[in-house]
């Protein structure tokens, strides 16, 4: 029981101090597992080593919201020497494990905030508070260390920008969904002569420059189908350009128009003699249209009021119409969300009440009918009595005093009521 309130309590804690974490933008829905993919990911744990990782051949293009099976729908179970760990700028912890022969490869635990409803968000936040609860992860350097450790971690492949660690193939464990500081086997340290350095790519002294490639876009979010324009940039005039999913052997420079309906990343590398730079990464994010739903009662009798139930998300603005014109109230608004407003049927007939919801990628309308029931009128009242016509008789056919007009026309008259 102490145990669970303890976990409980780092679990409490790991939550409130990533509440204003910032998270990342390339592959992070796979990263995070809240892409749909994540349901494939296998929970069993396949054991393996670093050699076999850096070993995988590195799948290209790699796509913004999908996996690359097998590996990426698999969990590992790895165990070697952690050597060195950095909080990024993307809230994650980024692990460098080594093995005996000092081969690494990188392990990354996401910020639990940043995946919250992923399918593996309970794993992540576990595996968040076990590390915490060992280590103080430093955001400003890499912390050097020498600690053995067993992880488990879903396979992902990542982009080649020179990160410290990293397999030649851009292999990682990532997101990590458990990690063990007391492993049964002990991995073998690396030995200080072999231990590679954890220092960045190009950090040396060299002879040969690769080029350095940028890519832009001129928005990072767009509407679905907008044009958007894609621009590159190599740092050598006389390099050549790969952009995955765009085109080999493009110009050094160069612009082309894109468009997408869902979240389009475009990777890249340029090359010269003296081989490939590091890749660049850019995503093209899609808003999200407005979105809206109405219900409401099938009928009502004329002058009573009913509910409409309102539901409104991304949206700028929404407003209520009535084709009969009868009142209701709100009948616009900024807000999104699920809400109420009241309908009152002053208007008898087939009403038709409109809900329509916009934002900058356009607006959207829905419906629901109500049947205004009229109201039945009552008969007035006529004052009562019988007409005594001045013959003495009763008027056969008027009964009321109200109108003695034409009555007893035959009788004398009208004499009394």
């Amino acid at each position: 029981m102490i145990c669970r309130t303890l976990f409980v309590i780092f679990l409490m804690t790991a939550a409130a101090s990533a509440a204003e974490a910032q998270c990342g933008t390339e592959r992070w829905p796979v990263k995070t597992t809240t892409d749909s993919d994540s349901q494939y990911v296998s929970r069993a744990a396949v054991p393996t080593t670093i050699a076999q990782l850096r070993a995988i051949q590195s799948p290209r293009p790699l796509l913004q919201a999908n996996r690359m099976a097998p590996v990426e729908e698999t969990i590992y179970s790895v165990t070697a020497t952690l050597i060195a760990v950095k909080s990024e700028e993307d809230s994650d912890y980024r692990l460098v494990l080594a093995d005996g022969e000092g081969r690494t490869i990188i392990a990354e635990i996401p910020s639990p905030s940043c995946s919250n409803g992923g399918a593996f968000a309970s794993d992540i936040a576990g595996a968040r508070v076990a590390f915490d609860a060992r280590l103080a992860v430093p955001s400003d350097r890499l912390l050097s260390l020498g600690i053995p450790v067993e992880v488990h971690g879903v396979g992902f492949f990542d982009f080649l920008d020179g990160q410290p660690g990293a397999a030649p193939n851009g292999v990682e464990l990532h997101p990590v969904t458990s990690i063990n500081f007391s492993p049964l086997i002990p991995p073998a340290p690396p030995e200080a002569s072999r231990r590679r350095a954890v220092t960045p790519v190009g950090s040396g002294h060299t002879t040969c420059t690769t080029p350095a490639l940028t890519l832009a876009l001129s928005a990072k979010s767009a509407c679905p189908g907008s044009p958007v324009t894609l621009s590159w940039q190599a740092s050598d005039p006389s390099a050549s350009v790969v952009i995955n999913g765009l085109g080999t052997a493009l110009p050094s420079s160069g612009a082309t128009t894109i468009g997408s309906t869902t979240a389009i990343l475009y990777s890249g590398r340029a090359a010269n003699g003296c081989g490939s730079g590091n890749e660049a990464v850019t995503v093209l994010s899609i808003d999200p249209p407005a979105s809206a739903s109405l219900t409401g009662p099938a009928s009502l009798q004329q002058g009573s009021s009913g509910t409409l139930s309102v539901s409104v998300a991304n949206a700028s603005a929404w407003s209520l119409t009535s084709s009969l014109g009868n009142s209701i109230s709100p009948s616009s608004g900024s807000n999104n969300g699920s809400f109420a407003v009241q309908y009152l049927a002053s208007k008898s007939g087939g009403d038709v009440i409109t809900l329509s919801a916009t934002n900058a990628c356009g607006s959207t309308q829905t419906t629901t009918p109500v049947s205004v029931i009229s109201a039945t009128p009552q008969p007035q009242p006529q004052p009562g009595g019988l007409l005594r016509c001045c013959d003495g008789t009763i008027s056969p056919s008027c009964t009321s005093c109200a109108n003695k007009q034409g009555c007893c026309s035959h009788h004398g008259g009208v004499c009394g009521c």
